[in-house]
C-alpha cells in the first residue's frame, strides 16, 4: 500500500464517521425570551412592574442602630446615668395596580429588632378610599423633633395603642380631606369578645392653605365612655416649619390617658440642605385620675428637648435627641414623679 493509497482510504473512513455523526445530531432548543423587570412611574418612585402582571412594586425600608441614655436609669438602685444599644431592620413592601374602582394597594410591614423577634408592623388592603387591616391610627401623627408625645403613651398606663386592626374610609377633596374609621383594641390572639367590646371609632378633618395645614381629630372608646380631641396646625415660617398641637379628653380611654388636656410645640429650622436643629416643648395639665376614668388633682408635667437631623450622605443620615422631663412630685397613678434626662444617638440607612 502506497502512501497515496493510505490518504484515500482514511479520509472514507472520516466521512463515513462524520456522516454517522450527523445523522444523531442534537438540536438545542431555542431560548425563552427573557422578559425584563419595567419601571413603573404610575405611582411615584421606586416602583416597577412585577413581571407578567400589570401591578406594581416598590420595595422601600432602612436599617437602623441607636444607642438611648437616660440619667437614673442603671445601677443598684437606679440612679446612675444608663445606655442601651439597639439595632433594628425595617422592610416594606407596597403592591399597587390601577383598577375600575380606583387604586388597589397592598401594603406589608416587617420589623426586627435586635433585642426581640421579627413583627409584623403593618399590613392592609385599600380600594380607592376604603381601606382594611392592621395599621397605625391618626394618633401615631405627632409634630417635628422627638420631644412631643401625643399619643398618651408617655406614662403607659392604658392609652396611646395606636396600631390596631382598623377599617377606614379616606374622602378627598382638593384642599380638605376627611376620614372616618371603625378601630379594634381586641388582639384576634385574645380569642372571641362581645361585639359591643374592644371598639372605637375616630374622625379627622385636614385641610390645606397655602403654607398653613391643619388636622381635627377626634376618638371614642366604647368601653371607657370617654372620648379625646386632638388639633394641630403647621405652618412655613422663615427657614422651617412651626408646629403646635393641643388635646383635650374627658376622661382616660385607649386612645389617650396621659392627662386631661396638654400643649405641645416645635420649629424646625433648616439651617442647611444637610443640618436641622428642632426645638420642642409639651405641657400635660391634670395628671392623675380615678378608678372612673375621670381626672383628678393637680399634679402636672412638661417636657423640653432639642433634636438634631443631619444628612451625611445621600441615604445616611444620623439624629441626635436630648430631652429634659419634669413630673410634679406626689402620689398618684402616674408614679411619684421627679425630673430626668433622656435622649439617643441614632444612624441610619435608608433605601
Amino acid at each position: 500500500m502506497n502512501i497515496k493509497s493510505l490518504l484515500i482510504g482514511s479520509a472514507a473512513a472520516l466521512a463515513a464517521v462524520s456522516g454517522a455523526q450527523a445523522a444523531d445530531a442534537i438540536v438545542a432548543a431555542e431560548p425563552e425570551p427573557m422578559e425584563y423587570v419595567r419601571v413603573c412611574d404610575a405611582f411615584g418612585t421606586g416602583y416597577f412592574y412585577i413581571p407578567g402582571t400589570e401591578t406594581c412594586l416598590q420595595i422601600s425600608g432602612y436599617v437602623r442602630f441607636q444607642v438611648d441614655f437616660a440619667e437614673d436609669s442603671a445601677g443598684p438602685n437606679g440612679d446612675d446615668w444608663g445606655y442601651r444599644a439597639r439595632t433594628r431592620g425595617y422592610l416594606s413592601l407596597d403592591a399597587k395596580s390601577d383598577t375600575e374602582l380606583g387604586t388597589l394597594t397592598g401594603h406589608i410591614d416587617l420589623q426586627a429588632d435586635s433585642h426581640q423577634d421579627v413583627f409584623l408592623d403593618g399590613a392592609w388592603i385599600q380600594l380607592g378610599g376604603f381601606k382594611a387591616g392592621y395599621f397605625y391610627t391618626e394618633w401615631d401623627k405627632g409634630i417635628n423633633g422627638e420631644t412631643d408625645v401625643l399619643d398618651g403613651t408617655i406614662f403607659n398606663i392604658i392609652g396611646g395603642d395606636t396600631l390596631l386592626n382598623a377599617v377606614s374610609y379616606k374622602y378627598e377633596g382638593g384642599a380638605f380631606a376627611a376620614t372616618v374609621a371603625l378601630e379594634s383594641f381586641s388582639n384576634a390572639k385574645n380569642g372571641f369578645v362581645e361585639f359591643e367590646d374592644g371598639l372605637g371609632i375616630s374622625g379627622v378633618v385636614t385641610g390645606s392653605f397655602g403654607a398653613v395645614s391643619a388636622d381635627l381629630l377626634g376618638s371614642y372608646d366604647f368601653d371607657a365612655e370617654n372620648g379625646a380631641i386632638r388639633g394641630l396646625v403647621s405652618a412655613d415660617v422663615g427657614p422651617g416649619t412651626l408646629q403646635a398641637a393641643a388635646v383635650w379628653s374627658s376622661g382616660a380611654s385607649r386612645y389617650w390617658d396621659a392627662s386631661e388636656w396638654s400643649v405641645a410645640a416645635s420649629y424646625k429650622a433648616n439651617l442647611s440642605e444637610k443640618l436641622a436643629i428642632t426645638p420642642g416643648f409639651q405641657y400635660w395639665g391634670t395628671l392623675d385620675y380615678d378608678a372612673s376614668g375621670d381626672y383628678r388633682g393637680s399634679r402636672d408635667a412638661w417636657r423640653a428637648g432639642l433634636t438634631l437631623d443631619y444628612t451625611i450622605v445621600t441615604d445616611l443620615t444620623t439624629k441626635i435627641s436630648l430631652q429634659y422631663t419634669d413630673v410634679d412630685n406626689g402620689v398618684g397613678n402616674k408614679g411619684a414623679g421627679g425630673d430626668q434626662w433622656s435622649g439617643f444617638v441614632r444612624l441610619q440607612r435608608s433605601f
